[in-house]
């Protein structure tokens, strides 16, 4: 997965990015900064590792991920998975 693939998942999940140092993507729900979400500036193919932590930062299963990747899930899918483990309400 490059990086690009990751700043596509942010913008499909709303998050807000801010750049520092390094990229910090925030899900904010009803005012409300749920998730933070960091990842480097750079090019190429993100290490598996990292897309691990990524995906254990936006609290997602491995098919989950993969489903938000491929695109069947969607925003509110999200919120709904979200919702579920008592993250949001």
């Amino acid at each position: 997965m490059k990086i690009i693939d990751i700043e596509k998942i942010f913008n499909k999940l709303s998050l807000q990015v801010r750049s520092t140092s390094h990229n910090y993507g925030w899900l904010t729900v009803n005012g409300k900064k749920i998730l933070r979400i960091p990842y480097s500036h750079g090019r190429g193919d993100l290490p598996e590792k990292i897309m691990h932590k990524i995906r254990g930062q936006l609290k997602l299963s491995e098919k989950d991920f993969k489903n938000l990747i491929t695109c069947p899930l969607t925003y509110e899918g999200y919120l709904e998975i979200l919702k579920r483990k008592g993250l949001i309400d």
